[in-house]
């Protein structure tokens, strides 16, 4: 039996899925994280095997040999950076074939099923990738915190920050953010941001996850949070824009997917997003990803493998799926 392994590999966890041609999903492990900007080739691909090795553990006696390894992989950007990663993983001898890809590519397949569109991916940082009927690909963002990732929860979680300084300041509008950011730090002055952020080195990770709160005190109604969460999905919206742009889909049907915790933060969001992206696109269909990136990885490999996606094997891994492995 030919098994198929697919691989996220991603900035905070590894995520691993094996199973057959068919859609058969026989195993799923996780490992540590595998950004090769952040954690460097050789970490990536101890995470990687590591991921590997114990979904192969929960495989019976016989069915440890893998025809194809896809791996979708954060980080994988620059040229030269995917034959780096393959030829890594290719002199493991892990599998007969390996395939390796930006995780924006296994992203939009986890959405489309393999199909031509667009995803945005929106979560520590943003991107927004796709490819057309001719197979072009186009991106747009996903350049880091420091040149972009507009639309994150990164910059969802600074512009609160900014905004709560602002009011201290009395240049900017009262706003809840205020108390919310104190409590959540557990300091009593918005002068104590500074040494949070400069000497104790506040990192991505905990400016992101303010994106939370964000959205909690939005709900609530103030005006601030709604203006940054807006703000937020017109950027998203205008990175999706350009990628339709550049791959000449404005006048399609385009299948916009939305992956990624910044969309969790409500309406406001994606209703921004929308709005942005129709002035480009009018007959874009902006959905929510059918399948975690995993699976994406997975439906390519099995394209890899040279099979078909057809309905019946999306019914068994959505099968497969909900019940233990």
């Amino acid at each position: 039996m030919g098994l198929i392994v697919a691989v996220d590999a991603g900035g905070t966890k590894t995520d691993c899925m094996v199973g057959t041609e068919r859609g058969e999903v026989l195993a799923r492990a996780w490992a540590g994280p595998a950004n090769l900007q952040v954690s460097g080739p050789q970490a990536m691909r101890a995470e990687i095997l590591a991921a590997v090795a114990k979904a192969r553990a929960q495989l019976p006696a016989g069915d440890e040999t893998f025809d194809v390894l896809f791996v979708g992989a954060a980080g994988v950007a620059r040229p030269g950076d995917r034959e780096e990663v393959s030829a890594l993983l290719k002199e493991t001898g892990v599998a007969g074939k390996v395939v390796v890809d930006n995780d924006a590519v296994i992203a939009l397949a986890g959405g489309t099923l393999g199909q031509p569109g667009v995803v945005v991916i929106a979560g520590t940082g943003s991107i927004a990738f796709g490819v057309n009927a001719r197979g072009e690909r186009a991106r747009a963002g996903g350049w880091g915190y420091v040149l972009g990732d507009e639309g994150s929860a990164y910059d969802i979680g600074r512009q609160a920050l900014a905004s709560v300084m602002r009011a201290s300041d009395g240049r900017g509008e009262p706003t809840a953010l205020c108390d919310a950011i104190l409590q959540h730090f557990k300091i009593t002055s918005p002068d104590d941001l500074v040494g949070l952020v400069y000497q104790k080195g506040l990192g991505r990770a905990d400016i992101a996850g303010l994106a939370v709160l964000v959205a909690e005190v939005a709900r609530k109604g103030d005006r601030v949070a709604r203006r940054i969460l807006r703000k937020a999905g017109t950027e998203l919206g205008a990175a999706a824009a350009s990628v339709v742009r550049k791959l000449g889909m404005g006048s399609e049907a385009v299948l916009c997917v939305t992956s990624g915790g910044v969309f969790r933060a409500g309406e406001l969001v994606r209703r921004a997003l929308v709005r942005e992206l129709a002035k480009t696109c009018p007959a874009c269909e902006v959905v929510e990803a059918r399948f975690p990136p995993v699976v994406g990885a997975y439906l390519l490999g099995i394209q890899e493998a040279g099979s078909r996606i057809t309905g019946r094997v999306v019914e068994n891994i959505e099968d497969s799926l909900f019940r233990p492995v």
